[in-house]
């Protein structure tokens, strides 16, 4: 059912980002329409990722076909009204695509999602709670940012401003910055607004390939996976399909963890100013950098979580949704979280920490003497609870753990790669009646689960 629905996902991005230089561009006024479905659809595929197993069986095949249904309508009728419209287009000539009216498809989504939600609540009060192993808490927990996304909503959508305007997010190492840019990169309003998005991260190992990288990660989002002959461009030649890529559109940056001022240096000439709302948004750790970047005085300063905005996200992150702190973990549990000292990744480690183990005020007491110990030096903090993270991983995760060193800052590889990887160095540790491609992808969701390891999606597909 989730399949079918990021099938959907993926039809409906295309359309929102296809690149204008094509066949056809996309109406206008049906862009709404299409970023209101997407939006909907997300969510719905989420809640389905999420529901509980304890719907029973007759109901969620009812649920699957309805879902199933509506969303093999709305691929039919996109793809064959976009078929129709190219047959009946002149040879060379681009056209505006209008979809077709999908509020059918839109009230059949809403229905499903409304009778899921109560279905996965009846479910919920009458059986146990999930185990930590089948995820209970919900992934991308964002606490004590709310004022964030709308001051930069309205920076990005809301100002009348056409002029190109760079907004850099700035704040100290695992504050957030990246989440909250790539909330905003995702929000269907923002989507909506702008006629082309692309993300590119920077990271502190800055050098010419590096900027190769770069510059094809940016064209990947803007006009699709580059060809043969694009790898073999120089900068200079890709950079400029990067500037025509953009020409004409109202467009949305993300450069993602800017050390210095070289890269902007070597990469800003290439995006256009138009006058047409087009944003640009850097996220970095130095105030130099974003003053640099901004000369408008745009830059968005992230401050630290509060002491029960920290205790907020932790319990969050440690207890299912309809599940509660117990009276006898809360005050060693706020301690923990207040020595966290208001940053958001270390409270994410430490909840990864607590949410894999057993509820005792034995071991939470334990956690939070080494977690005073760890934050002791805040040049080192974050360093000291990764630090403590491993040394509370079981023995079968640690090599799979520290393997991942091998492999650049940022850098994405599929799941069946990774396995395959681990498997052959003798880290995949046999399980009864699971064949070692099973047993590889329980270690990996073991490392996700601890927040050491994110996941491209939550199904652990793209990692």
């Amino acid at each position: 059912m989730a399949y079918n629905l990021e099938s959907l996902v993926k039809i409906l991005q295309q359309i929102l980002h296809h690149d204008h230089s094509q066949s056809w561009i996309l109406d206008p006024n049906k862009r709404p329409q299409i970023a209101s479905l997407l939006q909907k659809v997300c969510f719905l595929k989420d809640l389905v990722e999420n529901s509980s197993s304890a719907v029973t069986s007759c109901r969620k095949q009812r649920l699957e076909s309805r879902i199933r249904d509506a969303v093999q309508d709305a691929e039919d009728v996109l793809e064959s009204k976009l078929t129709e419209q190219i047959l009946s287009s002149r040879e060379g000539e681009s056209f505006i695509f209008s979809p077709p009216d999908l509020e059918k498809v839109f009230v059949e989504l809403v229905s499903a999602e409304e009778e899921m939600m109560d279905k996965s609540q009846v479910a919920d009060s009458s059986s146990p709670a999930v185990s930590s192993s089948q995820d209970p808490y919900p992934k991308n927990i964002m606490v004590g940012v709310g004022e964030d996304l709308i001051q930069l909503k309205d920076r990005l959508v809301g100002q009348p401003s056409k002029a190109l305007h760079v907004i850099p997010i700035v704040g100290m190492g695992g504050i957030g910055k990246t989440a909250l840019a790539r909330n905003l990169y995702d929000d269907p309003s923002v989507i909506s607004h702008f006629d082309a998005c692309a993300w590119a991260t920077i990271s502190q190992d800055y050098n010419m390939e590096k900027l190769q990288e770069i510059l094809l990660g940016l064209l990947n989002c803007l006009i699709g996976k580059p060809e043969d002959e694009m790898l073999e461009e120089t900068n200079d030649e890709l950079a400029l399909r990067l500037h025509q890529a953009l020409i004409g559109r109202r467009y949305l940056i993300i450069l993602d963890d800017m050390w210095d001022v070289k890269p902007w240096d070597d990469i800003k000439r290439y995006f256009p100013d138009q006058s047409n709302g087009s944003r640009i948004i850097v996220t970095t750790r130095e105030s130099g950098v974003a003053d640099y970047t901004d000369s408008e005085g745009w830059h968005h300063q992230m401050n630290l979580l509060k002491d029960d905005e920290s205790w907020n996200l932790l319990s969050q992150k440690v207890f299912a949704s309809e599940e509660t702190c117990p009276p006898e973990l809360e005050k060693v549990g706020k301690k923990i979280a207040k020595d966290c000292r208001g940053l958001p990744l270390a409270i994410h480690v430490i909840g990864g920490i607590l949410s894999q183990a057993k509820r005792s005020q034995d071991f939470w007491e334990q956690v939070s003497d080494n977690v005073s110990l760890t934050v002791a030096d805040k040049d080192e903090q974050f360093s000291n609870i990764l630090s403590l993270s491993y040394n509370h991983l079981p023995d079968h995760l640690r090599p799979c753990f520290l393997y991942m060193g091998a492999f650049p800052e940022d850098y994405e590889i599929r799941t069946s790669r990774l396995i395959k990887l681990w498997a052959a160095e003798g880290f995949v540790t046999p399980i009864p009646n699971k064949s070692l491609e099973e047993a590889g992808k329980m270690h990996l969701k073991a490392l996700v689960d601890r927040n050491l390891l994110l996941s491209a999606d939550k199904r652990l597909k793209g990692m």
